[in-house]
């Protein structure tokens, strides 16, 4: 037995140090405090947590057993920076301490629901737990003996927060659509498998994808930042994309439909059916062609147009770091239009003047975009946002002369430059919308600018 500070139900098996290991290699977990796991199992078996007077000897006898020597002088220094000659008074302040590390770590058992977490067995779970607990700060220990953890020992954590951070985290995985799947795993690797449900039992391959994703969400991780600012551009209503499907008469079109008939002129196409009303009530067949009740057949061509999104990415060398990832979270907000089949999205890193362009106009396109995008190092000199918002304007617009299914154009602004944008005017974008995005600095001039196009202008991204 491995911890003092849980209890299993009578009709569970704790798992032995091997169990352990075994399921430790499969989540990736390179150490771990086999009592931890052992309290995480017998809580999601449904057993409970021991009340401290349970263990306050075995603490106190933890504490004697471990007690370093006493100096030259025969004196322990206490953390007062006093000190003793007294080892009981040593031990005493050393169990205190000890008692205050278990009792956080229980309040940290009492708040956890293990059963949140990828897994079909109580091991399963609390591996899976630890694994998460280990990308917190502080949440991983040295070796077996895995304890004690920082993340309990800290002033500035809570373990009711520590908790509460980890089930954010699986709540906000079990959220996650398929187009966000696509986006934070271009490459696929973590996605779940196609494997039967009994295959899936075996290997476990679900819960470990599921675990995977999670890693990558935890609070202050790149991706985390990624989904945060996709959300957070998911709600703004002059950001939302959309196709224009068109019908247009054609009679060489392969469709036929059905339209109200607009004048009597249209009566030798009206169908059959209609005309049998004209025979039993030819003055309400009369009222029903006047008001247009009639359905006529016509041959017709249906278009869809998809709405062109072009994103201009302030390339200069200050866009690293946090920036880029924020960059990041707007792009794939965007490209998650590409998925949906509502829009086309380019994309361009420019500094003083449009760098090259790339384009995603399916799925296979928008997975690699934003692969190459999150992985890119920005290196680029000045900034010329002006000049660079004309040229995607400009580019846009020819390929919607040349007869491109595309429409609505709109521009994101991404830039941590904080100088105007007076060279730029509405007229100078006519049909365009602008989204400007001032990346943690202030330019109230570019914030303008977006909003008199009918975008979103944010000051401090």
């Amino acid at each position: 037995m491995f911890t003092f500070r849980t209890s299993p139900p009578t009709t569970y098996i704790p798992p032995n140090g091997e169990e352990m290991r075994e399921m430790a290699g499969k989540v990736g977990l390179r150490s771990f405090s086999r009592d931890l796991v052992a309290d995480l199992c017998n809580i999601a078996a449904g057993g409970s947590v021991n009340s401290p007077s349970h263990y306050r000897e075995v603490v106190r006898r933890k504490a004697d057993e471990s007690l370093v020597a006493p100096n030259k002088d025969g004196k322990w220094q206490l953390k007062d920076w006093s000190r003793t000659d007294n080892r009981s008074v040593a031990v005493d302040e050393k169990a205190a301490e000890g008692m205050k590390y278990h009792q956080n770590v229980c309040d940290f058992l009492q708040t956890i629901d293990v059963t949140k977490f990828p897994g079909e067995t109580p091991l399963e779970q609390a591996m899976s737990c630890l694994k998460l607990l280990s990308k917190q700060q502080g949440g991983s220990g040295g070796g077996e003996s895995g304890e004690p953890l920082p993340i309990f020992s800290e002033e500035k954590t809570t373990p009711e927060g520590v908790a509460k951070s980890l089930h954010e985290t699986m709540d906000m995985v079990e959220s996650l659509d398929s187009d966000e799947v696509d986006m934070l795993d271009p490459e696929g690797k973590k996605h779940e498998t196609e494997s039967s449900d009994s295959d899936r039992q075996r290997t476990g391959s679900q819960g470990l994808n599921k675990l995977a994703v999670a890693e990558d969400l935890v609070p202050g991780s790149d991706k985390r930042a990624m989904l945060d600012i996709s959300r957070h551009l998911d709600k703004l209503s002059k950001m939302q994309t959309r196709r224009q499907r068109l019908v247009t008469p054609d009679p060489a079109g392969e469709e036929i439909h059905n339209r109200p008939i607009r004048g009597l002129s249209e009566l030798a196409r009206v169908s059959k059916s209609a005309w049998a009303t004209r025979q039993q009530a030819p003055a309400y067949f009369l009222y029903q062609a006047v008001s247009g009740q009639l359905p006529v057949r016509e041959r017709v061509t249906r278009q869809e147009k998809k709405q062109a999104i072009f994103i201009l990415v302030d390339g200069s060398g200050s866009m690293r770091g946090k920036r880029h990832w924020k960059a990041t979270g707007v792009v794939m907000n965007r490209l998650k239009a590409v998925l949906s089949g509502d829009a086309e999205v380019f994309v361009s890193v420019f500094d003083t003047q449009l760098g090259n362009v790339r384009r995603a106009t399916n799925e296979a396109e928008a997975r690699k975009l934003i692969r190459d995008f999150a992985n890119g190092n920005f290196s680029g000199g000045g900034t010329d946002i002006a000049a660079s918002v004309k040229a995607a304007h400009k580019y846009l617009e020819d390929l919607i002369s040349k007869g491109e299914l595309l429409y609505r154009p709109e521009i994101c602004v991404l830039t941590d430059e904080d100088s105007s944008v007076s060279g730029v005017r509405k007229s100078d974008v006519h049909g365009t919308t602008v989204h400007g995005f001032a990346m943690e600095v202030a330019n109230p001039l570019l914030v303008n600018f977006a909003k008199s196009t009918g975008g979103v202008g944010i000051d401090r991204f």
